[in-house]
């Protein structure tokens, strides 16, 4: 049988050796929850409500000879304390049978404090992961996102005005969170719908390793296109755009708005965006990349878990290593 704990100081040398052995490219990003979810680990041990766990937390696994098997890094939903995603995990050779324990141990532990809902996202082309979650843990296929590297910015607009723009505050949550699940194809709003708390800014959001920058697009009163934009290094930056079907003649102008923001910033800045194809505007989206010669750089499925019950199925033994950094839907 497996043990599970969470990382602890000591752990950080073998984590680092996997890390290494399993990952051939995005290392940093797999290293940054070694520095953040340590510290965080002994401030969270205090806290039993999930409600108070605003941090990754990240938990390893090891074999009876207490060899590193596996490391998994999880974080609550921003403003939902009741959704839980996976972030990221490791797993050593021949160690799935310890990554299945180490997910069910996740689910089990959060699902007990009251969490009903886990997601992932995994590259779609990954089929060893989503049979490890799928077969494995009980999640389900729900939809796919894509991602984008905006290359192309001949198509920009110049001669627009900035006046219908304006930065996102807290009293625009509730209409902008209407705007979402009102775009979500129906068959996935009970898995993917948000609460209001969910497009709040943070007070402690200068403290965040994720920089965003939120903004809404206006006619007088209504509110009808949402823009976050978000960075970790001042130099890759993601852009998500929320508008309905209904105003989607718009879509010119306001990716304009956010590449013309971004450069303001850095001139030299990596430009992606993001198409969730869950919303009824996602293939309007994917058409417009596609005149517009954006590049397809991956599309990744998004897998659910709720509580309820799910039918189990002989899974295959897989002994290749796995790792994925997952991104917050």
């Amino acid at each position: 049988m497996a043990k599970i704990k969470k990382l602890s100081w000591a752990d950080i040398l073998n984590v680092k050796k996997l890390i290494s052995f399993v990952c051939n490219d995005n290392i940093m990003s797999y290293r940054r929850l070694l520095f953040i979810s340590v510290p965080v680990t002994h401030i969270q041990n205090f806290l039993y409500n999930v409600h108070c766990r605003k941090f990754p937390e990240t938990y390893v696994v090891l074999d009876n000879s207490n060899n590193l098997k596996g490391v998994i890094s999880v974080k609550a939903q921003k403003g939902n304390p009741y959704k839980w995603q996976l972030k990221q995990l490791l797993l050593d050779k021949s160690s799935h049978e310890e990554g299945k324990q180490l997910i069910e141990y996740i689910i089990a532990k959060f699902g007990a404090r009251g969490v009903d809902t886990f997601y992932v996202s995994v590259d779609d082309n990954k089929l060893e992961i989503i049979d490890l979650f799928v077969k494995g843990c009980g999640f389900r296929y729900c939809s796919t996102e894509s991602l984008w590297d905006v290359s192309n910015i001949n198509f920009i607009r110049d001669n627009f005005s900035f006046s219908n723009f304006r930065p996102f505050k807290n009293s625009d949550a509730q209409k902008v969170c209407e705007m979402f699940n009102e775009n979500l194809i129906a068959h996935y709003k009970y898995s993917l719908s948000k609460d209001k708390q969910e497009f709040y800014d943070s007070l402690l959001n200068g403290f965040n390793q994720d920089l965003r920058f939120k903004y809404v697009f206006c006619d007088e009163k209504t509110i009808k296109s949402f823009i976050e934009i978000e960075t970790t290094d001042n130099n890759n930056y993601f852009i998500d755009i929320l508008t309905p079907v209904r105003y989607f003649d718009s879509y010119s102008l306001l990716i304009s708005f956010a590449i013309k923001t971004v450069l303001k910033r850095n001139k030299k800045a990596k430009l992606f965006i993001r198409n969730k194809k869950y919303l009824q505007s996602g293939e309007l989206m994917e058409n417009f990349f596609k005149d517009n010669n954006f590049e397809l750089l991956e599309n990744r499925a998004i897998l659910v878990r709720d509580f309820f019950k799910t039918i189990k199925e002989n899974t295959p033994v897989f002994n290749e290593p796995i790792a994925f950094s997952s991104f917050e839907i």
